[in-house]
């Protein structure tokens, strides 16, 4: 269940123990209550402690006699009550922590799967400069193996600028685009990504008040860059990774 949803519906029920049928025992009583219980299930888990909270609620005295006024099984019945809506503030100030964390993490529909899975731990730990770093050793590591890993004269592999330029030439099975000012383009890309954030994130630490939002524009461009070799050369992708495959 979505937490936003979650959020609503337990502030409803909340307000619902205000009503007497809540506060009186009875179907209603029951109802409200599994209600609440399932709620707590769906948004935060089966083995929340909250859940185990709310299970050990009494709702009845512990002890009483034949003496024993109805008033005090009523403010029992009452007290009960208000400690599970006290349990529901608890819920809510979670979900509403994990509602904000969701909207300062990125739309995981718009990474690449693959670049997302190698840096996802970093973005939750907040960690931007090794998201950054990480994000250009990434890219350009699966790039390279997606070429073939392209040497130069010495044998030497190509990194950098040279490996974009070799990869994203006019000439290359690899090359980004239907014409040649847009695969003038997309190798300019490329080789801007190796030139101006790749080098820099790779050979000094980033110490910037900004670091979040670079980091997730280095993560942007290094997913663009993945997600159109993926739209174009999906069939060259799937020959390399199934000749490595079969060659393991």
């Amino acid at each position: 269940m979505r937490a936003e949803r979650a959020v609503a519906e337990l502030e409803a029920l909340k307000a619902e123990a205000e009503s007497e049928a809540v506060l009186s025992w009875g179907e209603h009583f029951t109802a409200w209550q599994a209600k609440v219980r399932g709620l707590l299930v769906a948004s935060l888990g089966a083995d929340d402690h909250l859940l185990s909270r709310f299970d050990s609620v009494r709702y009845s005295l512990g002890f009483w006699t034949d003496n024993t006024p109805d008033s005090a099984f009523q403010a029992a019945h009452r007290g009960g009550v208000r400690d599970v809506c006290g349990i529901i503030d608890a819920a809510t100030f979670q979900l509403r922590l994990s509602i904000t964390d969701e909207a300062e993490q990125p739309d995981l529909r718009s990474v690449d799967p693959e670049l997302w899975e190698h840096v996802k731990n970093l973005v939750e730990d907040e960690d931007w400069g090794k998201v950054a770093s990480q994000t250009a050793i990434f890219v350009e590591h699966r790039i390279r193996s997606w070429a073939g890993d392209p040497r130069n004269s010495r044998g030497d592999s190509l990194i950098g600028k040279e490996l974009m330029g070799r990869v994203f030439s006019d000439e290359s099975d690899w090359r980004l685009g239907a014409r040649a000012a847009e695969r003038e383009g997309w190798r300019s890309l490329a080789t801007g990504f190796a030139q101006a954030l790749s080098n820099v994130d790779r050979h000094r630490i980033q110490d910037r008040e900004d670091a979040r939002r670079y980091a997730m524009g280095v993560l942007g461009l290094g997913s663009l860059l993945l997600t159109q070799l993926r739209h174009e050369h999906g069939e060259l992708i799937e020959d390399v990774q199934t000749g490595a495959d079969s060659g393991a």
